[in-house]
């Protein structure tokens, strides 16, 4: 790895509270070691249920109750934890509105907003949309809302809906995570070679990212030297 830059490559999907935390997680520890000018973040898309029905919604406590066969009591004691935590974060987590549904058209906008720079924004917006707005993302009209909030074309994001663009971005993401075996999100891989599963403890985002930079100072030094 001879990169000037700290890479971060991150899978995640919109309909999943650890991976909105490690979002938070990874920021901050970006921020508390100040490295976030040579930082480059990469993101991709996961589907965690791509056979939801298209075009529809249902409460996310019974979606995960009845796909996970969780009790209702441990139900609750999951929610009271990642609200909790959460908040740790400046997550305002809301399940009681949160919307199950399927993610692919969000995805596919959201693979259309790295045209303009604005991905993480986009990420964030769609984050707080589902999880504390509770707004029905199964509609595109509520996906063009979030879209135009963020100061992109309206029109442009309708032509993507109403044809398979970026289809063969996500086909990419699939396939990219079939070859590291990925099989829950968030996955973070942090200069091809170290690995950060689920939202871990701030301690080992701190650690991960401050060996990848030991890495880079390490190659800049042999570098200089010869």
């Amino acid at each position: 790895m001879e990169s000037e830059k700290l890479k971060i490559e991150i899978w995640s999907d919109i309909v999943c509270p650890f991976c909105y935390l490690g979002k938070k997680k990874l920021q901050q520890a970006i921020n508390k070691l100040g490295v976030s000018e040579i930082t480059e973040i990469i993101w991709h898309s996961f589907q965690l249920d791509p056979d939801f029905p298209v075009d529809y919604s249902m409460p996310s406590t019974k979606y995960i109750s009845e796909k996970k066969n969780i009790p209702a009591e441990q139900l609750h004691e999951m929610r009271q934890y990642l609200e909790n935590q959460g908040k740790l974060y400046g997550i305002d987590f809301q399940f009681g509105k949160a919307l199950s549904f399927n993610t692919y058209n969000a995805h596919r906008l959201w693979q259309w907003t790295k045209k303009f720079n604005k991905i993480n924004e986009a990420k964030e917006a769609l984050f707080k949309a589902y999880f504390t707005n509770g707004i029905d993302l199964s509609q595109n009209i509520n996906l063009l809302n979030v879209i135009e909030n963020l100061g992109l074309d309206r029109t442009e994001a309708e032509k993507i809906l109403s044809s398979d663009s970026f289809e063969q971005e996500l086909e990419e993401d699939r396939y990219q995570s079939r070859q590291l075996g990925i099989r829950g999100v968030p996955y973070f891989l942090i200069n091809n070679k170290e690995v950060i599963n689920g939202a871990q403890d701030d301690k080992v985002f701190e650690n991960v990212l401050s060996s990848g930079i030991k890495i880079m100072q390490l190659y800049r030094l042999r570098n200089s030297l010869l």
